[in-house]
């Protein structure tokens, strides 16, 4: 009876060992490896003459959340250190002014602005034990706070159009702003010929595209932006120096920048128009575009939101559809900064080697092709709107 009494004992304790040992190496396996993401773009705050020191001017926030703490701190500007090198020579410091708490990212004053106006660069780091991330902030001396009645005042140029209306500020080349305006009408062609549907959606809303000249003057256009939510307008922003005409005239040759109206036109497009007036073609979007993250023929960029991965993907698709990546194999660094292979941005065959044509984007990426003919004209249509010859035709 002992005997037994000891074996009966001796299996409890192996499966007790044995039942530990397999929760230990669940938790390990669902331990998610989480760093901080924080947006690709910028932040800016607001400092004027009656801001205290210590007081809160802002708090950064990550992108997605993130299940392990996050050390927030503060990096002098460094020129070119960013990746869409908005920190340039010259720039105020925002570190001489600024402190962030390091436990909840919140910004606080920490010294008075030497001048107003006065705009200060730093980049904020956030970091925990599977990495970190860096993201820029703008903090912006001025005077007094400005007046909602003249949020608008920057922008000089207008064309009013009851789908999408173009505001620019007075530096902007009138010629870009037409250019801009021509696209609009060109991509919302197939649209108006058919249903409607979505010009109709447009104009239910009061949609803005603001062009600026360079993107300095966007970033530190305070004024405006903060009012916008308050202005009752729907606005995405485009700059002079974006805009480059003869790109899909010329099927994007690769000593123009790329032009990128058509591509800021069409998320305006998008999130205005198209997502309202065909719901169940965007849940099929989404669901093509989850598809082709899991095939590895699309990577979202660090800092993109989620809700802008369908958006990304179906104007990388428009861009291909009208022509203008044929002698492309892929989008985006294929290439890490220390030399080691990356899935690129966009791709049509795991090993870079398809050419990225609307022939072979209706062969191997169909959903996104079909979805992209449905709603928008084909080249020879486009550049029938747009009052080019197409040497295709």
């Amino acid at each position: 009876m002992k005997k037994r009494i000891t074996v009966f004992i001796y299996v409890v304790f192996v499966l007790g060992l044995s039942f530990n040992l397999i929760s230990c190496q669940k938790e390990v396996s669902e331990k998610k490896f989480d760093p901080p993401i924080l947006t690709d773009e910028f932040d800016r705050f607001l400092v004027t003459k009656e801001t205290k020191i210590g007081d809160v001017i802002g708090k950064i926030e990550p992108v997605f959340p993130c299940s392990k703490k996050i050390t927030w701190s503060l990096v002098p500007p460094v020129p070119g250190g960013d990746p869409r090198h908005y920190l340039k020579e010259g720039q105020l410091d925002a570190t001489q002014i600024v402190s962030i708490d390091p436990d909840t990212g919140e910004l606080r004053l920490k010294a008075q602005p030497d001048q107003y106006p006065g705009y200060y660069y730093a980049e904020v780091r956030a970091t925990n034990e599977d990495g970190s991330m860096e993201e820029v902030i703008i903090i912006i001396a001025l005077e007094e706070k400005p007046k909602k009645e003249n949020a608008l005042d920057i922008f000089t140029q207008r064309i009013e159009d009851p789908a999408i209306s173009f505001y620019a500020t007075a530096s902007v080349d009138p010629s870009k702003i037409e250019h801009a305006a021509k696209v609009a009408r060109a991509l919302l062609a197939k649209d108006r010929q058919g249903s409607g549907k979505i010009t109709e959606c447009l104009q239910k809303k009061n949609l803005v595209m603001t062009i600026f000249k360079t993107f300095e003057e966007r970033n530190t256009a305070i004024g405006f932006y903060m009012y916008e939510d308050e202005l009752g307008i729907i606005t995405q922003d485009l700059e002079d120096e974006e805009i480059i005409p003869d790109y899909f005239r010329l099927g994007g040759p690769e000593n123009l920048r790329r032009d990128a109206s058509v591509e800021e036109i069409v998320h305006l497009i998008h999130y205005g128009g198209i997502e309202e007036a065909y719901p169940e073609l965007q849940a099929r979007l989404e669901e093509v575009t989850r598809k082709a993250i899991e095939r590895k023929l699309f990577r979202p960029w660090t800092g993109l939101p989620a809700d802008s991965f369908s958006h990304e993907y179906l104007a990388i698709g428009l861009y291909i559809y009208l022509g203008v990546y044929e002698n492309r194999f892929y989008l985006g660094p294929i290439e890490d900064e220390k030399g080691n292979p990356i899935q690129p941005y966009y791709r049509l065959s795991l090993s870079n080697d398809i050419p990225l044509t609307a022939e072979n984007l209706k062969k191997y990426d169909p959903e996104l092709y079909e979805i992209i003919s449905f709603l928008f004209p084909t080249r020879e249509e486009f550049f029938k709107e747009m009052g080019w010859v197409s040497e295709k035709s």
